[in-house]
């Protein structure tokens, strides 16, 4: 297929999360320029839209589900996601066949993590509705997030043969980043960036801050500062910059100044994932007991995701089995290569070693650029005496991007140091190792 043969070439046809989730869904509302309603805030536009609409006008509850929809996802607000819900059962319930607050419902399985649901729902709509981009996407964000990458890049090709545009292509970056091809996801990205509406602020900073992802991943760390700081000037609000601006001043030491970054991110989307590296800032710059308050609240945040909660325990050196037990169970909604590794981490925790072996082999299958994934496999391969396998990837994690916390980084700096050749040795080449 023509399509096929642009992914395999690295052209045009070059995210939830996956993160395909947030990835450029639809286009912010515009709000009006005049007029008394100008001055209305988002939520008393919505607030008045949810009291005009009939609860059976199927066409007024499924605007109302979209734009309650996007406000949940900028702002992580759970009530707002709620509002979305009813309004799109409402709208569904009038008309079976609407198909925006079919979106909604799809959107709401992917937030949900409901991802085996989300694939039969997307796939009976993709046959229902060929023609529709939007079902091949959700579609193929599901194969990802169940670890079925083949079945994703052909929803994700099909997606491009209907629309090429700036979704798209930010979804085929993604997708190349978790192959491990950073610079086709560069060049694929930054079609992205080009294609999006430049007179969508948000829209162009998040296509800024896909590329400032790629380039952590690659290694550039300055690039993507500036990717991120760029990116700010379109939207100043944009959780995405701050965090990675945090990110980049934390691997330069910067501790106070990437807490800030991270408070930053917290204050525009509060979110666990944002909470965690604030407080891994706080413990960077010494300040522990503002950092213990940030963890004690960012694993309250992660109740409702397994995965994030699991990580967080084991980072925190808290209650092995229990991560085991999350991570396990997540592993039955989703096999993408991070919960592969999130269960591995568990497993070589709690010293099953020979079972976490092979589960952090599928994770780095696909060559995916992650300090989280090489920290994993650098400590199962410690574990399991592979010591060359170990320093290659601890010493990867350790440059890798988003930097490790505090403690990780550490220890991942104690196994190297173990490993390292007593001084005046000689090496495999025949240098003295002084």
């Amino acid at each position: 297929m023509a399509s096929r043969q642009l992914l395999a070439l690295g052209v045009a046809v070059v995210a939830i999360s996956v993160g395909g989730l947030t990835r450029w869904w639809l286009a912010p509302a515009r709000p009006d320029s005049s007029g008394p309603r100008a001055r209305e805030s988002t939520l008393e536009r919505l607030a008045r839209m949810q009291r005009e609409a009939p609860p059976d006008d199927a066409p007024a509850q499924a605007r109302l589900a979209t734009e309650w929809m996007r406000e949940g996802l900028r702002s992580a607000d759970p009530r707002h996601l709620m509002h979305a819900r009813v309004a799109a059962r409402r709208a569904l319930l009038a008309d079976p066949e609407r198909v925006d607050a079919l979106k909604v419902e799809l959107l709401l399985l992917h937030h949900d993590h409901q991802f085996k649901d989300l694939r039969d729902a997307a796939l009976r709509l993709t046959e229902q509705y060929p023609h529709d981009a939007f079902f091949q996407g959700l579609l193929g964000d599901a194969e990802l997030e169940l670890g079925r990458y083949d079945e994703g890049e052909a929803a994700y090709a099909r997606m491009m043969d209907l629309k090429p545009s700036h979704a798209t292509y930010t979804r085929v970056g993604y997708l190349r980043l978790l192959r491990g091809d950073v610079d086709g996801a560069i060049s694929v990205l930054k079609l992205a960036a080009t294609s999006a509406d430049p007179r969508d602020g948000d829209t162009v900073a998040r296509a800024l801050c896909e590329l400032g992802d790629a380039y952590l991943a690659k290694g550039e760390p300055d690039t993507a500062f500036e990717y991120f700081t760029v990116a700010l000037t379109h939207a100043p609000e944009l959780d995405r910059a701050h965090a990675g601006r945090g990110h980049v001043l934390r691997a330069r030491g910067q501790a106070d100044a990437a807490v800030e970054a991270y408070r930053a991110a917290m204050t525009a989307r509060p979110q666990a994932g944002h909470r965690a590296f604030l407080a891994d800032a706080l413990s960077a710059a010494g300040r522990e007991r503002e950092a213990q308050a940030e963890y004690v609240l960012a694993l309250q945040d992660t109740a409702q995701d397994g995965r994030e909660q699991a990580r967080l325990l084991l980072d925190l050196g808290r209650d092995v089995a229990q991560a085991e037990e999350l991570a396990r169970r997540e592993l039955t909604r989703r096999r993408d290569v991070f919960t592969q590794a999130v269960l591995a981490y568990a497993l070589v925790s709690a010293g099953k070693v020979e079972e976490a072996r092979p589960l952090m082999q599928a994770a780095l299958s696909l060559g995916t650029r992650h300090a989280r994934l090489e920290y994993v496999a650098g400590l199962v391969a410690s574990a399991s005496g592979e010591r060359d396998g170990a320093r290659l990837h601890l010493d990867a994690a350790l440059r890798g991007f988003p930097p490790l916390p505090p403690r990780q980084a550490e220890r991942a700096r104690e196994l190297l140091g173990a490993m390292a050749p007593p001084s005046g040795t000689v090496s495999a080449q025949g240098q003295r190792m002084e």
